[in-house]
């Protein structure tokens, strides 16, 4: 079976891609390297005081701050933006003149999760969210070795795969400054790292619509 792969080098821009007919948002974000720094000192400090940390549906690896969207700083009002950004952008792909009237009602979570040598996640969806995305803060060293660390991003039609008509998996390269955003229900996990790549951070976060809420919270 045949794959697809979005490596570190790709000529990505802030736009929406057609992934198995629906929309797969892609965007290495400018400027992210200031705020990167920022945002990794303030998780790697909070991850290890934060009581509800886990290790839920992850190997090897700590997910905790739920709260982040809620901190104060500069950098994480950044980050909300860009949700905000591939929100706007996906929900335009599918409503076209008609996103504006949905993306005023939006309700997002967030959460880290830190990657420690070998660490993966087990393929699921976010089923009860319109959409779901992964921003990569601190991506280790993958070492240019295979799909080690990458998002892997699952058909999911059953048929298709059964009947080999499908790629399979469409591959994506966790490089610092990168978001990818996709509907909620589609199926993903992520490859193992490689032992001696170092730590990898990134933020998951998922979005809802609220039509009795403004703005997001």
């Amino acid at each position: 079976m045949s794959s697809t792969t979005v490596s570190a080098h790709s000529d990505i821009g802030i736009k929406p891609m057609s992934l198995w007919k629906s929309p797969l948002y892609i965007a290495d974000l400018p400027g992210a390297g200031e705020f990167n720094e920022a945002l990794r000192d303030l998780i790697v400090t909070r991850t290890v005081t934060d009581p509800e940390a886990s290790n839920f549906g992850v190997i090897s690896a700590t997910k905790a701050n739920q709260d982040i969207l809620s901190w104060e700083h500069p950098a994480v009002d950044w980050f909300k933006t860009q949700i905000m950004g591939a929100v706007s952008t996906l929900t335009a792909a599918v409503l076209g003149d008609a996103a504006g009237e949905v993306t005023q009602g939006v309700i997002a979570e967030a959460w880290t999760v830190v990657y420690a040598e070998g660490g993966s996640l087990r393929p699921h969806t976010h089923h009860d969210s319109a959409w779901s995305g992964v921003y990569y803060v601190e991506s280790g060293d993958a070492g240019g070795t295979g799909d080690a660390g990458y998002l892997q991003l699952l058909d999911p039609r059953p048929a298709a795969i059964a009947r080999e008509a499908s790629e399979g998996v469409f591959r994506v390269e966790p490089t610092p400054g990168r978001m990818v955003a996709f509907p909620g229900w589609l199926p993903h996990s992520v490859q193992a790292t490689l032992t001696g790549g170092g730590r990898r951070i990134c933020i998951a976060w998922n979005v809802a619509y609220d039509k009795d809420w403004t703005g997001m919270r």
